[in-house]
């Protein structure tokens, strides 16, 4: 599918008004988007960026208590007394110092304070190397931590950036879990036109140990062992061209990594991390931003390959939709609100066990952004997630506010 739009796009972007391969150009317009990215660009000598969060979230009864149940919320987590999503009002914030002190080199650390002070998640660490810049094609080296470069579903663990307070099952449960990778990759842009063009992104890194979500989301940065995952993903970019006032981006992404080597005999044989294993995805993403439509979306597949277990593969499966709808109202000088954007979220993922079964769970939800300034906005949302396997009380409901600075 993918292969067939090139062509396409090609024609289309060199068939504008105005049509060429636009040799002094830069690529800013065309650069894959990062969670981070909105708070550590565009460069400069020194930056100091950052947000905080204050939400609230009351799941029901079963929200992530029983095996294999639905992920847990975003910042509130799992409690370390009961063990389960407690409800009540939690903190989220970032930090996101970077900096250019010499021509061509910069980096960027973010860290994030979950719930208190002492409990600190480095997320990236990275040293940025300008290879090649201006003109059609831009290169870059980065190393050190970063966000795993697959697709686009890594927003979601950005409270921030994430409209809703739970993760969606097909970022959850397709791919493996939450990290950040410890690494090095190459990525950079080709423009091929005046409003066109491709990003692209190589990573090889320590990988992952497994796909669940694991209670404290600082531990998932860790693989013990000695082996390494290779990603990449190529993204094909329309921008602001001729009769198209918008950005569209589609994405392609592939990944294969070890999860484990050899067997742990100590685990429950029930358990998946009691065998060696590797794995393998694919996925695709699409962006479309208008002046105030956008939709967000991806569909991921997955394969763990599993040797002396009682089955030798698990698939999963899932996608994502979200739609939002921007009003503005700045025009119309409403006080204190400078615009509303109504959201909404489908998301379903399809998972196999060691047993022959096969669960599956669907999320769907809906909600309000209350943007009062253009650093500080609100946002209440209601999701409702079913299993199939049995009827379990397992919806949310939430709150927050947020201040970027």
């Amino acid at each position: 599918m993918v292969k067939r739009l090139i062509p396409f796009v090609l024609i289309y972007a060199l068939t504008l008004p105005g049509g060429s391969w636009a040799q002094d150009e830069g690529t800013e317009d065309l650069r894959r988007k990062t969670p981070s990215g909105q708070y550590v660009d565009p460069a400069s000598f020194f930056r100091f960026h950052g947000y905080i969060t204050l939400g609230y979230a009351q799941p029901q009864e079963d929200f992530g208590k029983i095996p294999n149940s639905s992920p847990q919320i975003l910042v509130s987590g799992v409690s370390p007394r009961t063990g389960n999503n407690e409800g009540g009002f939690r903190n989220d914030a970032a930090l996101f110092v970077g900096g250019e002190p010499f021509e061509g080199v910069s980096s960027v650390i973010e860290m994030h304070f979950v719930g208190n002070a002492l409990d600190i998640v480095l997320t990236e660490a990275k040293i940025i190397w300008d290879l090649a810049e201006g003109g059609p094609a831009t290169f870059r080296i980065v190393a050190g931590r970063y966000w795993w470069p697959f697709g686009i579903h890594n927003d979601e663990w950005f409270s921030a950036i994430n409209r809703f307070a739970a993760i969606s099952p097909g970022a959850a449960e397709v791919m493996p879990a939450h990290y950040n990778e410890v690494g090095v990759m190459g990525e950079g842009e080709f423009r091929v036109g005046p409003h066109a063009g491709l990003n692209y992104v190589l990573s090889a890194g320590n990988g992952v140990p497994g796909f669940e979500v694991p209670d404290a989301v600082r531990q998932s940065a860790f693989d013990y062992n000695s082996d390494r995952t290779l990603t990449g993903r190529v993204g094909l970019v329309l921008n602001h061209g001729g009769w198209f006032k918008g950005r569209f981006e589609i994405g392609l992404s592939g990944a294969r990594g070890d999860l484990r080597v050899g067997q742990d005999t100590k685990r429950d044989p029930g358990d998946p991390h009691r065998y060696d294993a590797d794995f393998q995805a694919l996925g695709v993403d699409a962006v479309l931003d208008l002046q105030t439509l956008s939709v967000r979306s991806y569909y991921y597949k997955s394969e763990e390959n599993l040797r002396a277990a009682p089955v030798s593969r698990l698939d999963r499966k899932g996608y994502t939709l979200e739609p939002a709808l921007k009003l503005d109202f700045s025009a119309k000088e409403l006080r204190n609100l400078d615009a509303i954007t109504l959201f909404a979220r489908y998301s379903m993922a399809e998972e196999e066990t060691l047993s022959n079964t096969t669960i599956k769970r669907t999320q769907l939800g809906a909600g309000l952004m209350f943007h009062f300034t253009k650093a500080m906005q609100g946002k209440i949302s209601y999701v409702a997630q079913r299993e199939k396997q049995a009827e379990i009380d397992n919806d949310l409901f939430s709150f927050s506010l947020t201040a970027e600075f």
